[in-house]
């Protein structure tokens, strides 16, 4: 199942950031079959680091592992981590659910078990 995973840090954590961003790298690189999408969110500034989305195929509990083993997370970067499951209805530039409106409240249900 796929989850999205938003996570906000801790203001004024840069200085605890830099010292593990290669283990946090090296973390993600190592699960990257596992993860869609990944980036740091910024600040209006466009330079300032906030936090990060990820979009990842796993089962809850691998996604809480996930968060949990992160580096940044061992470092107390994070402040808040908000995880969500989450459906591929657009991607790469493509809509994917072919589904006619207005359909009925359950329409997606069939979708998050993919």
């Amino acid at each position: 199942m796929y989850h999205s995973i938003f996570i906000t840090d801790r203001p004024g954590s840069a200085p605890d950031r830099a010292p593990v961003v290669e283990q946090h790298r090296a973390y993600i690189k190592a699960r990257a079959n596992r993860i869609l999408a990944a980036g740091a969110t910024f600040a209006h500034d466009g330079k300032t680091v906030q936090g990060g989305n990820y979009i990842v195929d796993m089962s809850r509990a691998e996604v809480d592992e996930f968060v949990a083993n992160d580096p940044f997370t061992l470092a107390g970067i994070r402040q808040s981590v908000i995880i969500q499951p989450w459906i591929k209805a657009c991607f790469d530039r493509a809509f994917l659910i072919a589904v006619a409106p207005p359909g009925e409240p359950d329409v997606n249900e069939p979708l998050l078990s993919d």
